[in-house]
């Protein structure tokens, strides 16, 4: 039987890890993980964001947008003004949540952040573990969110990848250590860009009912939901909410593919617990970003997730698990 570790002293030879820290700017003493698989598929993990997925090539090409901003350290983040989007880097996979995603919120003492501020939270216990031949690998870490009278959340990530395999596993364990209840948000923003993303690219997003836009201006456009556009000059952002069709095992399946550059991604999650999807369209010239993103509720803060019932509740004590693949191939 063939093995190619017959052919190999170091699996280095074919499965690559590689730590380090970035210099120079906002990026200064940001730690990273590199994974490349062997056949095409190469990973930057950002442990000190959230254990969050900066950037993904397959073969060479980038699957994903980067903001203009780049890699910025927890340190810059600030919850006022714009400080949100100025930490923002787009990436592959950003972080919303623990306590509340997308507006700000108001809930008398409690002042909710945009998005949450999770994913400038650094990990502890970082650990890189590989299987015994080193032909595969699962990073993990631990994110904390928690205040005195407020939060004690928990999030426990592992992400996992194997040689030769063009699939990215994602699970998050959200846990309440705390002794009262909390709510719990949590949003997968998963930016797409060039060259995956163009005029091109055709989007595969099965769902149940209505789809549902976010705003006036979306609803305008309600029909083109699923037309990719080219950059514009302008273009104010468009999101819709789907109710995502689940699979006998209870996974929906969203799928990206763009014939001319060759590339898809499909996005599988378990709506046991991510039982909402939105889509961002965001067509800017320079801009140029599509997110898909698994979430568990509405994106317009705690206060209107709480109104329409769509907010998630920790009893003291409890975890939930969130899961996730990427699967990458050839369009």
């Amino acid at each position: 039987m063939f093995d190619k570790r017959d052919y190999v002293g170091c699996p280095d030879q074919l499965f690559g890890i590689r730590e380090g820290r970035l210099s120079g700017g906002k990026a200064e003493g940001v730690r990273f993980v590199e994974l490349d698989n062997g056949t095409g598929l190469n990973l930057t993990l950002l442990p000190d964001r959230c254990l969050d997925i900066y950037q993904v090539r397959f073969r060479g090409k980038s699957l994903n947008y980067l903001t203009p901003g780049g890699v910025v350290a927890p340190s810059y983040y600030s919850p006022f003004g714009e400080g949100w989007s100025e930490s923002f880097f787009g990436g592959f996979l950003y972080t919303c949540g623990l306590t509340n995603i997308g507006l700000k919120s108001d809930e008398g003492w409690e002042t909710e952040k945009e998005h949450g501020c999770i994913t400038n939270s650094p990990a502890r216990h970082v650990n890189i573990g590989c299987s015994g031949d080193g032909m595969s690998v699962a990073v993990s870490g631990v994110m904390h969110e928690g205040m005195l009278g407020g939060a004690n959340l928990q999030l426990e990530r592992k992400i996992e990848m194997a040689y030769g395999s063009n699939q990215i596993s994602v699970t998050d364990t959200v846990r309440n250590n705390s002794c009262r209840l909390s709510p719990l948000m949590l949003l997968y923003h998963c930016n797409l860009g060039y060259p995956l993303l163009s005029e091109h690219a055709v989007l595969e997003l099965p769902h149940e009912g209505n789809v549902r836009p976010r705003t006036p201006h979306a609803a305008e456009y309600l029909e083109s939901w699923q037309t990719i556009e080219p950059p514009q000059d302008e273009y104010e952002e468009r999101c819709y909410y789907f109710h995502p069709k689940a699979d006998d095992n209870g996974w929906a399946h969203v799928l990206l593919r763009n014939p001319e550059t060759h590339l898809a991604l499909t996005i599988s999650f378990d709506t046991s617990t991510l039982d909402h999807f939105l889509q961002w369209k965001n067509f800017v010239k320079g801009e140029y970003i599509m997110g898909l993103e698994p979430c568990n509720a509405t994106l317009d803060g705690r206060g209107q997730a709480r109104e329409n019932g769509s907010l998630k509740i920790l009893q003291p004590g409890e975890e939930r698990a969130h899961r996730l693949r990427f699967t990458v191939s050839e369009a």
